[in-house]
C-alpha cells in the first residue's frame, strides 16, 4: 500500500527533474547564467591548506595521471577516456589532483594545471547533467578558487577572462540548483562550493549565507555527540573534518567570526578520528570506508589544538575499542541508522578488527569509492569478521540498497582487571527470520598477547532442520601464512616478525581466498580463516583464540 501512494510522488519528482535538466540544456539557460557583471578578481584569495603527493605530480608531469590505484595517460584522448569511465568523473572533474601538481612544484606543474583547466573549458563550459552535479560542481569550484595563485594569476588576459566567466556561470548554477535532494557528504561538498563562491566573487554574499545555512543544518544530522559520522563509516569523519577546517579557515580569511557548532563538531571529530585510528595512523575499515592517507589524518588532526584522546574505555559510534599492551580490538556495536545512511551501511553485527603494533591481523575487506556491485558485494557479512548464518547476509536489501528490517539495540557488556578485559554482546538480527540470537565474547589479555572467542547461537523455536553457520576471520595481505597443523591450528607471521597461532574447538578451520579493499579501487589478494559448523539443537558454541608464539 506504501508503495502505491509513493509512485505517484516518485512519477511527479522524476517528470519534475527531467523539466529542469531539458530547461538547463538550452542554449537560453547558458546565456542566462552568462547574464550580469563578471569579476576579473577574487575578494579573498583562499589557498588549499591539504598536502598533495609529489611522486603523483610528478608522473602527471611525465603525461600519467595515478589515483585511487588506477592510471590514465594524458594525452589528446585523455577526456575521452574519463568520460567512459564513472570512476574517473569525481577524481578529474572535481580537480583535486591540483594539489599533486602543487606538491611537484616547478613551472611544468604550472603550466599543465593551466593547459587542463583550459581543455576543460574548451569541451566542458556549458551545463552537463553529469559534470554540473553539485557536488562535483562545488568541489571543482573550491579548487579552482583555492589554486587561482597556482595556476592562473599568472596566465593572460584572455584565460583569466574565461577563468572567471566559467567560474561565476558555475557558481551561479549552484546557487539554482543545490537544494537537500542531497544529502551526506556529497551536500557539504556542494555547500562548500558555494560559500567559496560567495566569499571570493563580487557581491555574492547571499551565497555565503545559504551555504552556511545548509552547512549549520547538515552538522547535527551527520555528526553525533561522539564526534562519529551517522553512517558509521570512519572515513567520512574525515571527509567532513576536512570541509569544516576548509570553512572555518575561509572564514578567518574574511575576518568573519566561527560558529560555535562549528568549531564544536571538529573538536569532537578529532577525538573520534583518533579513536578509529590504528597504530599505523590508517583508519579502520568499516561501513565502506577506506584507510585514508594518513598524511591527510595527521595533517586534519594537527589544525585542531587541544584535541582530546580517547580514553580506554571511550565508546564512540557504538564502537567498542579495547587496548592492551600494543594490541588493540575494534568491535562494531553499532545500530543501523535511519534513511538515507541505512542505504550504505553494512550488514555486520559484532564485526571486528584486531591489530598488534603496526601490523593488521584481522581486518574486514573494505569498500570500492564508487563501483555499484563492488561495493554491495562488500555490505555481505560474509565480508566481516564476524557469524554469518545459511551464508546470508543478516538484513535484507530494497532495490535502493537500504535495509528492510534493521536489528534491535546491540547488548554489550564490558569489564576490565589487570589481568585482561571481557566483553560479553549480542544482537537479534537474526531473530525475525529464524529465531536465533548471535552471542559474542571477547577476551583479551592485558599484555594484548592473548585474544579468544566464543559465538553462541541461541534458538527461540525448535530448529526445522539444520542451520550451517561459518564465522569467518579475514587475514590482511601482509600476514604471511606458515601452514595448517595436523590438529587443524594455523600459523602466521606478521611483517614485524612476530609469529601467532589460531586454533578452535566445536568448528572445523580452513582456509580459503579472500580479497582486501582497504585503499584505491583494485581489490588485492588476500586469505581468510574461516570456521563451518552446523546448527541442529537449541545452542552451537564456536570457540577461538588467537595467541602470540
Amino acid at each position: 500500500m506504501l508503495a502505491l501512494t509513493q509512485r505517484p510522488i516518485n512519477l511527479f519528482e522524476h517528470v519534475r527533474r527531467q523539466a529542469e535538466f531539458a530547461a538547463c540544456g538550452t542554449g537560453f539557460y547558458n546565456w542566462l547564467l552568462s547574464k550580469g557583471q563578471i569579476p576579473n578578481q577574487l575578494n579573498i584569495k583562499l589557498t588549499d591548506p591539504w598536502p598533495g603527493q609529489v611522486d603523483v605530480g610528478r608522473m602527471m608531469n611525465h603525461g600519467v595521471l595515478m589515483q585511487s590505484g588506477m592510471s590514465l595517460t594524458i594525452d589528446d584522448s585523455f577526456w575521452n577516456q574519463v568520460d567512459d569511465h564513472d570512476g574517473w568523473t569525481n577524481i578529474v572533474h572535481g580537480f583535486s589532483w591540483l594539489r599533486d601538481l602543487r606538491a611537484a612544484g616547478g613551472d611544468a606543474s604550472r603550466k599543465l594545471a593551466r593547459q587542463m583547466v583550459n581543455e576543460w573549458l574548451n569541451r566542458y563550459d556549458r551545463w552537463d547533467v553529469r559534470l554540473w552535479r553539485p557536488d562535483i560542481m562545488g568541489q571543482r569550484i573550491s579548487m579552482w578558487i583555492s589554486f587561482y595563485d597556482f595556476f592562473c594569476s599568472s596566465a593572460d588576459e584572455e584565460f583569466q577572462k574565461r577563468y572567471f566567466a566559467s567560474l561565476t556561470r558555475q557558481a551561479r548554477h549552484l546557487a539554482r540548483s543545490i537544494s537537500t535532494d542531497l544529502s551526506g557528504i556529497p551536500l557539504l561538498l556542494a555547500a562548500e562550493g558555494l560559500v567559496y563562491a560567495g566569499l571570493s566573487l563580487s557581491e555574492e554574499d547571499n551565497w555565503t549565507l545559504r551555504g552556511f545555512e545548509i552547512i549549520l543544518s547538515e552538522i547535527p544530522k551527520q555528526i553525533q555527540k561522539d564526534g562519529s559520522h551517522i553512517s558509521g563509516n570512519p572515513e567520512n569523519i574525515l571527509k567532513v573534518t576536512q570541509i569544516l577546517l576548509d570553512l572555518r579557515y575561509a572564514l578567518n580569511r574574511a575576518n568573519l567570526p566561527i560558529p560555535r557548532i562549528l568549531q564544536d563538531s571538529l573538536d569532537r571529530m578529532a577525538t573520534a578520528l583518533r579513536f578509529f585510528s590504528y597504530p599505523d595512523h590508517k583508519l579502520a575499515l568499516f561501513h565502506g570506508g577506506q584507510e585514508a592517507a594518513a598524511h591527510i589524518i595527521d595533517t586534519a588532526l594537527s589544525q585542531i589544538r587541544n584535541t582530546k584522546r580517547p580514553t580506554k574505555d571511550t565508546v564512540i559510534g557504538g564502537f567498542e575499542r579495547i587496548m592492551q599492551g600494543r594490541s588493540i580490538l575494534m568491535i562494531d556495536t553499532g545500530a543501523v541508522p535511519d534513511a538515507p545512511y541505512n542505504a550504505s551501511y553494512h550488514s555486520a553485527p559484532l564485526a571486528f578488527e584486531f591489530v598488534y603494533g603496526r601490523d593488521r591481523i584481522f581486518t574486514n575487506c573494505g569498500g570500492h569509492p564508487f563501483h555499484p556491485e563492488w561495493k554491495q558485494g562488500l555490505r555481505h557479512t560474509a565480508a566481516h569478521n564476524t557469524l554469518c548464518l545459511h551464508n546470508k547476509p543478516v538484513h535484507d536489501f530494497r532495490s535502493d540498497g537500504s535495509i528492510i528490517k534493521p536489528h534491535g539495540p546491540v547488548c554489550s557488556v564490558r569489564r576490565e582487571s589487570r589481568e585482561a578485559c571481557l566483553i560479553d554482546i549480542s544482537h537479534d538480527g537474526y531473530r525475525p527470520s529464524h529465531g536465533i540470537d548471535h552471542k559474542r565474547r571477547f577476551y583479551l589479555s592485558h599484555q594484548g598477547h592473548d585474544l579468544r572467542g566464543e559465538d553462541t547461537l541461541l534458538s527461540r523455536v525448535p530448529l526445522a532442520k539444520s542451520a550451517p553457520i561459518t564465522i569467518r576471520f579475514h587475514l590482511h595481505p601482509r600476514v604471511q601464512l606458515l601452514g595448517m597443523e595436523e590438529n587443524g591450528d594455523i600459523l602466521f607471521t606478521l611483517p614485524s616478525g612476530t609469529t601467532w597461532k589460531f586454533c578452535a574447538v566445536g568448528a572445523t578451520p580452513t582456509l580459503e581466498p579472500s580479497i582486501f579493499l582497504g585503499y584505491g579501487v583494485k581489490p588485492l589478494k588476500s586469505r581468510q580463516i574461516v570456521l563451518c559448523a552446523d546448527m541442529t539443537g537449541d545452542e552451537l558454541l564456536v570457540k577461538w583464540a588467537l595467541q602470540r608464539q
